[in-house]
């Protein structure tokens, strides 16, 4: 009996070393779980300014007031618009822009398709238009204009001038008519990208 005792206290007493040794190896750092942890913030911080640099280029959002972009843009269309496209270029011949026209900060966005850039030369005859003596090649089709306005005798585009025009060339106040006149670079809002909700 004596034994089975001493056998118990030695059991006990020896559990106690194992459990008080701190001589024990200390845990490894997991080096694939932590490449795993950093990949994901990576990843999370990348999606994160991704969407932000997305609201800074598309942000801002303008309406279609009136029938002149049909069939392209109806009324009421909601459209977003890339507000630095023309930091890094110039506004190209079949683009369609929103600006103020004529500078006129109280006025809404107008929102149209540049015809023609600086330096090129456009008229208006039979209905069709011309640029640099040549057939502008229209995007969509579109009918026949019936009044040129300021356009019937040939206007050469001086430096940071655009000439716009609506889709609904007979329905559309653009730069045929004093009103809107030459739109410079200044009054472009920027690039319109696409109809809001898709």
């Amino acid at each position: 009996m004596f034994l089975s005792i001493k056998r118990f206290f030695s059991k006990i007493f020896s559990r106690r070393k194992d459990g008080l040794n701190f001589n024990r190896r200390r845990r490894k750092i997991n080096f694939e779980k932590l490449r795993y942890v950093l990949i994901y913030a990576l990843e999370l911080a990348c999606v994160i300014g991704l969407a932000y640099g997305v609201v800074l280029a598309f942000g801002k959002q303008v309406e279609c007031s009136n029938s002149s972009m049909e069939p392209t843009y109806n009324t009421s269309d909601k459209l977003l618009v890339n507000t630095i496209a023309y930091n890094l270029s110039s506004p190209e011949s079949g683009d369609v822009i929103a600006f103020k026209p004529k500078a006129n900060v109280n006025a809404s966005y107008s929102v149209k398709r540049v015809i023609a850039v600086p330096g090129d030369t456009i008229y208006i005859n039979k209905g069709r238009v011309y640029i640099n003596d040549e057939l502008y090649k229209e995007v969509i089709e579109v009918e026949r204009i019936e009044n040129p306005g300021i356009a019937a005798s040939p206007i050469t585009l001086r430096d940071d001038q655009y000439f716009v025009l609506g889709d609904n060339r007979n329905s559309s106040e653009d730069s045929r008519y004093e009103s809107i006149g030459f739109v410079s670079s200044e009054d472009i809002l920027g690039k319109v990208w696409i109809r809001y909700p898709f």
